[in-house]
Formats: C-alpha cells, sequence, structure tokens
C-alpha cells in the first residue's frame, strides 16, 4: 500500500535535509533550520540586494552641494585657470623676451617700462644690468639747441565772423581731415601700429596752460574736460608729469616748471626725467628745450609745462635708436613756421592701436611741417578733448585720468 505523501520517509542520509511534520517547528539546529534562518549578512525580504557577506558594498550616498561646498568648488576652478594662464604666459613672454628676435624683446621691454603697472615683467627675465642696456640702445638722442624764435612768422590771429580771411598758408593740406571751423583743424592719423589725431590751432594765441588749481597740493586733480570747463575752453589736450608713484597718483601734483599766465605755479626740475620744457612766450613761439623757472621768466614764458624729450628743435628731429620707448599711447605739441600750433594725440595699448614710438610722432609731426615739438605725458594721461566730447578712446574706463596740468585751446 502506497504511503501518503505527509507520511513519506525523508531521504537517509546526514546531509539530508530533514522534513518537519506538518504543524510543527524544525528542529532546533538541523539543516532544516539553518536552511531556513537568513544567513548571517544576508539582504533581509524586502531589502535592495547585493553582494552577500559583512564586506556587501553599500550604497555611496551623493554629498549634498551646499553654498559653502559651490564657493569652494568655483574657487578652485578659478585658480586653476588663473595658474594655467599664468604659466602659457610666462611661456609666451619667454618666447618674446628671450626668443630668436632680440629686436622684439627690446620694444617689449622698453613699452613695458613706460607703464605703471607693468613695469616689472621685463625683470621676470632679464637682469638689471640687461635692462640698462636695453634702454641704452633704445633712446632719443638729445637736441642741445635753442629754439631760433626767428624761424617762427605769425599769419596773425583768427579773423573775425565776417571780416576779410587771411590769406591761406601754401602747405600741402595732410589728408583725413574730420573737423575745420573756428580757426580749428583736426586730422585723423594713422600708422602701421597706430590710430591718433591731430589737431591744428591756426591762432597761436588762443593756446595756453590750464590747472586744476593755482595752488598745488596732496588734492586730487580734474579730468581733463574740468580743466577745460575752468577756462570756458574749446579744446584740451593733457599736460605734464605727475607724481604718479606706483600708478596711483590722484594727479594733484605736477612734476616739472608750470606757468599759466605768466606766473610761475611750479619751479622747473633742477634734474630728472621731466626737464624738457616747451612753452610760449609773449610773442606766441613755441620754445622748447632745458630752461630753470628764471630763465623761463627771462625769455618771456607765458604758459609753459616740462616732460620731454624734445622730438623736433629748429625742424631738425632728434636721433632714434632702436624701438625708443617702444609703443605706447602719446601726445605731443609742437608749432609750424607759420605760427599754427600742434596738437597731437595717439592711442595705444588697444587690440586697434598698440601705440607709437617716438620715431612715429615724430613722423606725423614732419607731415605737418612743424619746426618745433616735444613730447608730453603719455601712456593712460593721453587725451584730446574737443568741443564737448573726447575724440580718442583712451586707455581707462573712465575717458580721463585727474590730471594736474594740461595745454588748453579757448
Amino acid at each position: 500500500m502506497q504511503e501518503r505523501p505527509s507520511q513519506q520517509r525523508p531521504v537517509q542520509g546526514r546531509h539530508a535535509a530533514a522534513v518537519a511534520p506538518a504543524g510543527t517547528s524544525p528542529v532546533r539546529g538541523t539543516a532544516t533550520a539553518k536552511a531556513a534562518s537568513p544567513a548571517k549578512g544576508a539582504a533581509k525580504p524586502g531589502a535592495k540586494t547585493g553582494v552577500a557577506g559583512k564586506h556587501a558594498a553599500k550604497p555611496k550616498r551623493r554629498q549634498k552641494l551646499t553654498p559653502k561646498r559651490i564657493a569652494w568648488r568655483a574657487g578652485l576652478s578659478v585658480l586653476t585657470a588663473i595658474a594655467l594662464i599664468l604659466i602659457a604666459a610666462l611661456g609666451a613672454g619667454f618666447v618674446g623676451f628671450r626668443g630668436p628676435s632680440q629686436s622684439l624683446g627690446d620694444l617689449l621691454t622698453v613699452s613695458m617700462l613706460e607703464t605703471s603697472a607693468l613695469k616689472f615683467v621685463p625683470r621676470i627675465y632679464y637682469s638689471k644690468a640687461q635692462v640698462e642696456e636695453i634702454v641704452a640702445r633704445n633712446e632719443v638722442g638729445a637736441l642741445d639747441d635753442e629754439t631760433d624764435t626767428s624761424m617762427i612768422v605769425i599769419a596773425g590771429p583768427t579773423p573775425e565772423p565776417g571780416a576779410e580771411p587771411v590769406a591761406p598758408v601754401a602747405t600741402p593740406k595732410p589728408e583725413n581731415l574730420i573737423v575745420e571751423e573756428d580757426g580749428i583743424q583736426i586730422f585723423e592719423v594713422h600708422g602701421a601700429t597706430f590710430n591718433g589725431w591731430m589737431m591744428v590751432v591756426l591762432d597761436p594765441s588762443r593756446v595756453g596752460v590750464g590747472v586744476c588749481r593755482e595752488q598745488f597740493s596732496s588734492k586730487e586733480g580734474l579730468v581733463l574736460h574740468d580743466i577745460a570747463a575752468r577756462y570756458d575752453a574749446i579744446a584740451a589736450i593733457n599736460g605734464g608729469g605727475f607724481d604718479d608713484a606706483g600708478g596711483l597718483g590722484n594727479g594733484g601734483r605736477p612734476l616739472g616748471l608750470v606757468i599759466a599766465n605768466g606766473e610761475v605755479l611750479h619751479k622747473a626740475n633742477t634734474s630728472g626725467d621731466h626737464n624738457i620744457v616747451m612753452g610760449f612766450n609773449r610773442d606766441n613761439v613755441l620754445i622748447v628745450g632745458k630752461m630753470t623757472s628764471e630763465q623761463a621768466v627771462e625769455k618771456g614764458i607765458r604758459d609753459a609745462l616740462a616732460f620731454g624729450p624734445a622730438l623736433v628743435v629748429n625742424g631738425e628731429a632728434a636721433e632714434v635708436k632702436g624701438a625708443s620707448s617702444g609703443l605706447n599711447p602719446r601726445t605731443a605739441i609742437g608749432q609750424r613756421a607759420d605760427g599754427a600750433v600742434l596738437m597731437l594725440v595717439i592711442d595705444g595699448r588697444q587690440a586697434s592701436s598698440l601705440g607709437a614710438t617716438y620715431a612715429d610722432m615724430i613722423n606725423v609731426l614732419l607731415e605737418f611741417d612743424a619746426v618745433n615739438a616735444a613730447n608730453l605725458d603719455g601712456g593712460s594721461s593721453s587725451m584730446l578733448w574737443y568741443n564737448g566730447e573726447y575724440l580718442n578712446k583712451g586707455v581707462i574706463l573712465t575717458g580721463s585720468r585727474k590730471l594736474p596740468t594740461a595745454f588748453i585751446v579757448r
């Protein structure tokens, strides 16, 4: 007789699984009990399964992005980018300064030495002695001749409206004339590395010196158009040098001689770089050269500023070696044989206009028939203001630095 399933005997053997009678619990310690109990470390019913055992991998929890963590990651990214840029810049600088072209190294060196913020860069690649050697082979020769005032024959003042016009000067007029009114002409000038403007004032008696205040002090200077506004001037260019240690000067203290309307407001330097005087005497002739305050008074100078170097004296151009002072924004003042005053401003340190060398300036001034001319303060100070607006872009976003002095046109 066949046994019922409930009464079937378990398979014999020590590894056989014991079958518990219906309604009873498995014997503790039997294989059946062990099989029924979950293994140590095994996933519980309903839990996510993984590798069994006590070393089973636990799911990683994503770190919460707190503002502090976001700021730290952003800062790390910025620092990494800056480091890469600096490494690339140093490498490119090495090629420029110490590469196969010494002329390029000289140009970069003398250009940066004229800046306030980048003077240190050439010294990364050159020793102090090497920098001095570069400066020595890129300079402007001194013009020591005294200005011959007889070479300037002034035609006379600008006629009043409706009066008989003065015969025009028999000088070929350069191209790119953009303004011609009220006895003022303004031309655009261009070179391989620069764009600029030449303002020609036909009546030199209209040109004088404007100052931020008559008593210079540690107070801030004025931007160019505010200096012009003090004198109700129609036009102005930046003037002489000023105390600008580290490029942080406030434009309140000039360097070198300042004479305005016949009064000495600041005495000339006995030494230093800003000792080339450019001033108009009472006959409205521009005199260029080194002179003390006393000598300027003896010569009858009515308005004068100082900077340098002299670029043209008695029709003779200064000798320029190499790249002179490199490519930079420039300002200069000069005079033609007929007395017309030349005011030159060139943009620089921009993608569209890298700047001009002293040789570039001399070429432009001679193109406009300059008999005498000298360099004024340049760089971020170089600005030309005319009839209520700046014609050039300038280097800084504010449009003009605060200055102590300017040449103005009334």
